[in-house]
């Protein structure tokens, strides 16, 4: 009985303690003024172009590098010359991905990727051929 008593005294000290040191542990986020700073020159133009995508004159692409999709995408218009703005998203320090995924789901609530926003304010998901011939080689 003084043993079983003991190991719920031992398991209950456990608990405790991992979660004070869970805790300890929890990265803490720079500001992200800080983060968009340690950047390029061009890593923060292409960050505050997917911020304001609208005001990019041509094709604004959101991609992950690791994307068989995006990277069929990218091809397809470079194979027809078509001119686009490419972000990879996954590049960028956690503070600036979590900003860009929320601005990403707002044209695209699913999160998905590519997520195209065509110079005209079309929003095309996914690589689709036939959606993008339809749009941009009229």
């Amino acid at each position: 009985m003084a043993a079983t008593y003991l190991l719920v005294i031992i398991g209950f000290l456990l608990i405790l303690f991992g979660i004070f040191y869970f805790k300890s542990k929890q990265i803490k986020e720079e500001p992200i003024e800080d983060v968009l700073n340690r950047l390029s020159q061009e890593e923060q133009t292409l960050y505050k172009m997917a911020l304001k995508p609208e005001n990019v004159p041509n094709t604004f692409i959101y991609a992950l590098t690791t994307c068989n999709h995006c990277k069929k995408t990218r091809e397809f218009l470079d194979e027809h010359n078509v001119p686009y703005t490419l972000i990879y998203i996954d590049s960028y320090p956690r503070e600036l991905y979590k900003v860009l995924l929320e601005k990403l789901k707002i044209y695209n609530p699913r999160g998905s990727y590519p997520t195209i926003r065509l110079a005209n304010g079309q929003i095309i998901t996914g690589f689709r051929e036939q959606a993008l011939r339809e749009a941009l080689l009229k």
